[in-house]
């Protein structure tokens, strides 16, 4: 094989694997591999956070935050932020859309292979004989199809700002009580 077939394979396999790597994070393949995640198909949402709490403060010239007596950079800070807005976010707009105030729904945030995703949490509880004690007042299926694909959070912080997408998933849990 001579240098240029070479390169060419190389290259070849190189944008192979960055292209897949793209559809699987545009698709979040990720979610669809784990079998008590579902992707939702309601309309995405965004919202704005800014936070101006004492115990927050920008530091410019590190270009970093600290919070709570720990230091992290900026975009770090900013990542976790916008999840946890978005975890805030998602219950809430899906009991507008459901026009059911208290769904009994919760939310949550995982770490899947191509990154975090906010969690719509779909949960059943049994009680020992396997009768159903606890659910949601609405189907999983109608959970699905309202929540929001993603929520787009505004992140804004001593006059700075930054955007960042949050996937969504419907996460599926059933809990029984063990004998004890």
């Amino acid at each position: 094989m001579n240098r240029r077939q070479y390169l060419a394979g190389v290259g070849g396999g190189l944008a192979a694997l960055v292209g897949a790597t793209a559809v699987a994070d545009a698709t979040r393949a990720d979610v669809a591999l784990d079998g008590n995640l579902h992707r939702p198909g309601g309309a995405p949402v965004e919202t704005t956070v800014t936070v101006d709490r004492d115990v927050v403060t920008y530091l410019p010239d590190r270009d970093a935050v600290r919070e709570d007596g720990e230091t992290r950079p900026f975009d770090e800070w900013v990542r976790w932020t916008a999840f946890e807005r978005a975890a805030e976010t998602v219950v809430p707009v899906v009991e507008d859309r459901l026009d059911e105030p208290d769904a009994g729904l919760g939310r949550g945030i995982r770490s899947l292979v191509f990154g975090l995703v906010a969690t719509v949490d779909y949960a059943i509880t049994r009680n020992r004989d396997g009768a159903v004690v606890s659910e949601p007042t609405v189907p999983l299926d109608r959970v699905v199809s309202v929540a929001p694909r993603t929520v787009t959070v505004t992140v804004e912080l001593a006059g700075r700002s930054a955007v960042r997408v949050a996937p969504v998933a419907v996460e599926k849990t059933e809990a029984q009580y063990q004998d004890g």
